[in-house]
């Protein structure tokens, strides 16, 4: 069984924009005070405490300044422990064989106490950048402060406010209520483009049967999910990117002509003309909508591309891909455009919330050179070209499918680890290889290569056709 998010749409009702301007001024405060390196684990216990007094003026109810509080706090909580699972990827490249020194580094930073370490706090820094926020739309109701009925046909959220705060709020739901259960659950209230959603905890009980195979996959760009055994998953997923990014181009092109013919008019005093043209040309609604569409079209092709691969497998092997993608700007405009609305974390989703709810296992791997070796051999061995890898005695392969077979021999590959550096993995592949020389470039043991790109840049050549 799985925790996910539902939302239901409701009436929009005057009363809660007040609400929601307050609550969204506290929660900006509250990330400019603690969002940063002040968020050390006392001071954000000490600052729960003491959050009647600093904000117990505030005209709003209590128990929803409580509850957004906890929530926002929770969200620093766990920006910062995104910063630290990067911070221990760099104590695994620093400390490497040193055992000692690197769980001396974990426990300072497990206890928060990193600061008292250079290395840790230089991480730390780098990583952990002060949040903000700037939404003034949404707020968090607690799960014994609201009830709901029928009235009509549709459901109705009813949400009590302290007397000296003002009446209570009526919900109009677009929805009859059929298996919509919110007793004893927390709602999280957005006003979004005129009407109102209500987002609220659903437990997902357990999904179908999964496989029996271990299979390995690759992330791609054409296709969502190549696996091990050949097959592709989400065929439509390049194209939905394509299609996306060539209109927002467009648009913007476009866009960037009419701003200019904007700041010419009221540069010559024509203010009515030039305020039109804002008005009328330069909003932001239909690109909202349309990134919106786009991401939703997305996530479905990479749910299905996932359940795919978990109706064949229950241990399901993938390429970590947390790390930023080097050397980006190196590939040109058009790659970059893509690249920057690249869905490599609505597939990373995908994957995790499928394997967890039909109680597979996804075992993360090391993606260095999965795409340049030999799935054959296991030898860093061949050349990629394209689609193609042409191994050493002639045969031609698919290189994601190549990949995705390397990939799934790395599952139980007891030299190469997740976090293993990208030049430790090429010394263990040339120490496997055989023949001396190998068709590579620069990978000879003792010179040192050019930075390997990651497993995203390598993309470049299957984007440039589009």
């Amino acid at each position: 069984m799985s925790t996910v998010t539902r939302t239901i749409t409701a009436q929009t009702n005057a009363d809660l924009a007040p609400i929601a301007k307050v609550i969204g001024g506290m929660r900006a405060d509250i990330w400019h005070r603690y969002g940063g390196l002040a968020s050390t684990r006392g001071k954000l216990i000490g600052f729960k405490s003491d959050c009647a007094k600093i904000y117990g003026r505030l005209h709003v109810d209590g128990t929803i300044r409580n509850e957004t509080t906890i929530d926002t706090l929770n969200d620093i909580k766990a920006f910062r422990e995104a910063a630290k699972r990067l911070t221990r990827q760099a104590i695994n490249r620093r400390c490497g064989t040193d055992k000692a020194e690197a769980k001396r580094l974990y426990t300072l930073l497990k206890r928060d106490q990193w600061i008292d370490d250079p290395f840790l706090h230089r991480q730390m820094r780098k990583h952990f950048r002060h949040g903000q926020v700037r939404n003034r739309n949404q707020f968090v109701v607690r799960s014994d402060r609201h009830t709901e009925q029928v009235v009509d046909g549709n459901l109705v959220i009813n949400i009590r406010i302290a007397k000296k705060y003002g009446a209570d709020i009526q919900l109009v739901c677009n929805t009859t209520g059929d298996g919509v259960d919110l007793t004893g659950k927390n709602l999280r209230i957005i006003l979004r483009d005129g009407f109102v959603e209500v987002h609220y905890a659903f437990d997902k009980g357990p999904g179908r049967e999964a496989g029996t195979e271990v299979i390995g996959v690759d992330k791609g760009y054409t296709e969502a999910l190549a696996d091990s055994d050949g097959h592709f998953h989400g065929r439509k997923f390049g194209t939905i990117l394509k299609d996306y990014t060539e209109k927002v181009h467009g648009t913007g092109k476009m866009r960037g002509k009419l701003k200019a013919l904007e700041r010419k008019h009221r540069a010559a005093g024509r203010t009515a003309k030039a305020d039109r043209i804002a008005r009328h040309n330069l909003g932001t609604k239909k690109i909202d909508r349309r990134r919106e569409r786009a991401q939703k079209r997305l996530r479905t092709e990479a749910f299905r591309a996932a359940h795919a691969v978990v109706d064949k497998a229950s241990v399901v092997g993938a390429e970590d891909l947390t790390s930023v993608i080097s050397r980006k700007k190196s590939w040109g405009r058009g790659f970059n455009r893509r690249m920057g609305f690249w869905a490599k974390g609505a597939l990373a989703e995908a994957l995790q919330s499928v394997t967890e709810q039909r109680s597979a296992s996804l075992v993360l791997v090391n993606a260095a050179y999965s795409s340049q070796a030999n799935s054959r051999t296991g030898c860093l061995e061949g050349n990629r070209q394209g689609d193609r890898f042409i191994t050493p005695d002639g045969e031609v392969l698919h290189s994601d499918v190549n990949a995705a077979r390397n990939i799934r021999d790395r599952i139980d590959d007891p030299d190469i680890t997740r976090f293993m550096p990208f030049t430790d993995v090429r010394k263990v592949l040339l120490r496997r290889s055989s023949g001396g020389v190998l068709p590579v470039k620069r990978l000879e043991l003792g010179v040192n290569a050019a930075r390997q790109p990651s497993a995203d840049t390598i993309l470049c050549s299957e984007m440039s056709r589009f």
